[in-house]
């Protein structure tokens, strides 16, 4: 796995799935970690995780909410590392059945998170001359879904997003990279593909066999993370089994 030994990491969204699989595997690599989450019962999971990790209650798509999670992440060290920020989900419905409200909603937590994190964390990462962030889209964000329109917009703008703010970065020496995961067998996908035999059959779709787990794309996402990745800005990496090749 990716070397993040003594290194700061702020987690956002890293309460459940893809973002705590992130947070543990960082802990066990020698990393210190905080996780901001919306859900304050994620705070039990987190502090099971041991005393190099630490957790806030945070909204990911509020501004302020964000700076007061980067303090606490600066309480625990003088620098900022690294920010991995995955925040996301599709609200199913298609065009005709999703009223401008739910449309704004959808945009808001997709991709307002990602401006928010970022716009949070900027002034300390130039500061420092270093760092790294990570966003998270999806290989929605380059097919036609249309049972989940604002979605596929919203992961859209999170990559070109994501570019902008790499390019931004990079006289400061800061990278920013994205991971676009496909299927992800995490609860919530279970559920949304009707248990067992709805997951058997997207697991017989995917042409190498299986099913990505949270922990395939976290350890991406910590690979670009690393300074393995240190010349690697501007990218999109597609965490899929090769369901979609771009």
């Amino acid at each position: 796995m990716a070397d993040l030994a003594g290194k700061s990491l702020l987690v956002v969204g890293g309460g459940s799935g893809i973002g705590f699989a992130a947070a543990r595997l960082a802990v066990e690599g020698g990393a210190t970690v905080t996780v901001a989450d919306l859900d304050p019962a994620s705070e039990a999971a987190v502090a099971g995780l041991g005393p190099a990790a630490r957790f806030v209650a945070a909204d990911a798509t509020d501004l302020d909410s964000m700076r007061a999670a980067l303090a606490v992440a600066l309480d625990a060290s003088p620098r900022l590392d690294a920010v991995f920020t995955t925040v996301g989900g599709a609200h199913l419905a298609p065009l005709e059945e999703l009223d401008p409200a739910a449309w704004d909603a959808e945009v808001s937590f997709n991709l307002r998170s990602a401006y928010a994190v970022a716009r949070a964390v900027q002034p300390q990462l130039e500061a420092q001359g270093a760092g790294a962030i990570v966003t998270t889209s999806s290989g929605y964000a380059l097919m036609a879904g249309t049972d989940r329109p604002a979605y596929v917009a919203a992961k859209a703008g999170v990559i070109a997003f994501t570019r902008t703010l790499a390019a931004a970065l990079a006289p400061h020496r800061v990278r920013a990279n994205c991971i676009a995961p496909g299927p992800t067998d995490t609860p919530r996908f279970r559920a949304m593909n009707g248990g067992e035999e709805g997951v058997e059959a997207v697991r017989r779709a995917m042409p190498m066999g299986e099913i990505p787990t949270p922990e395939d794309c976290a350890r991406v996402a910590l690979f670009l993370l690393s300074d393995e990745a240190r010349q690697v800005t501007g990218q999109v990496i597609h965490v899929n089994g090769g369901l979609l090749m771009p």
